[in-house]
């Protein structure tokens, strides 16, 4: 069909191009039949339909998320334990003292923890809970980072034996508390203010309780010479030594006495690592009075009718005249 189609087209153009152009006139319209004969194809449409199935596939992705919870069961035994650096050089079979400071802390501890620093060695600070504030915090804590003990001297200086029980209770907590919010740990050893006590208050004060063996009475001379002179004069191995770190004269005696104990072979430690290396373990009321090798002289604990010792320590002795025990060992 398409082809006559064409055939015919081509007579009708070529007639009408027969005329030329000049025949027609600019207005006129010429209107050209091209007649041509369709064979009609009736075309028969199949329409399907489908029905079109949407398969939608949800995935759902479960995803499982694994929490790990660590939990560390803090006992107040593990919050309230000896400071003993077990990295120090310790030697047992050294003569060793124990440096103690009581009152502070104040902006004069700066100068004696220096010099601690500067010869390795070690002190025990027993520290007023309401000297502690955000400035001397960092005092308190410096005092530990370099190997320092941090001892309860109550929080407003009281004498127990003059107290009733809530008001030890009350110092003795609110101490603690102090000492913790700076160092993250409780203080395991508490010192009498003015070295009183009685029995009532050492069953209430679960922490063993430190005396001194030589007193410097650096708080009523005032007196550098003084305070030098009473260490060096009778110092001996496993003494307890009182001074207070809040005075000048303290200050200048410390600076002297400590590189001379050392040139003297003296190691200076803490409590906690005096006992731990002389292998004596103080009891909670027990109130330790010095540490020598030969026998760490104590007071026991109230109520309590037999003494701890330790595996070394193979008799126990003391008089009945006093409540002063002495843990002696053989040599």
């Amino acid at each position: 069909m398409r082809k006559n189609i064409c055939m015919l087209f081509c007579v009708s153009a070529a007639c009408i191009l027969s005329t030329g152009c000049n025949d027609i006139a600019n207005d006129e319209t010429v209107e050209v039949f091209v007649e041509y004969q369709l064979q009609t194809t009736t075309a028969t449409t199949t329409s399907s339909t489908t029905p079109a199935t949407t398969t939608t596939t949800t995935t759902t992705t479960t995803t499982t998320t694994t929490t790990t919870t660590t939990t560390t069961t803090t006992t107040t035994e593990d919050l309230c334990r000896p400071f003993i650096d077990m990295d120090a050089k310790i030697d047992p079979d050294k003569p060793m003292v124990c440096l103690t400071f009581d009152d502070g802390p104040s902006e004069r501890t700066r100068a004696i923890l220096d010099c601690l620093e500067e010869y390795d060695s070690r002190a025990t600070f027993f520290v007023v809970g309401r000297n502690i504030n955000e400035y001397s915090g960092e005092i308190v804590k410096r005092a530990v980072d370099i190997g320092c003990e941090i001892g309860s001297h109550t929080y407003n200086h009281v004498d127990l034996s003059n107290v009733s029980k809530e008001i030890i209770e009350k110092e003795i907590h609110d101490t603690d508390e102090k000492i913790f919010e700076q160092i993250g740990r409780y203080p395991y050893w508490f010192r009498p203010p003015y070295g009183a006590f009685d029995n009532e208050s050492r069953m209430l004060i679960d922490k063993p309780q430190a005396f001194w063996s030589i007193d410097t009475l650096d708080w009523s001379t005032r007196n550098t010479y003084s305070t030098v002179s009473i260490i060096l004069n009778n110092v001996e191995d496993g003494d307890i030594i009182l001074m207070h770190d809040l005075y000048d004269a303290t200050v200048a005696a410390a600076l002297e006495v400590i590189p001379q104990l050392i040139d003297m072979d003296y190691q200076l430690v803490t409590m906690s690592e005096m006992a731990y290396y002389r292998d004596f373990v103080p009891e909670s009321g027990m109130l330790v009075i010095n540490m020598h090798p030969d026998g760490v002289k104590y007071y026991p604990a109230p109520a309590i009718s037999t003494v701890s010792i330790s595996a070394e320590a193979t008799n126990t002795t003391y008089t009945e005249t006093t409540t002063v025990y002495e843990n002696k060992t053989e040599n």
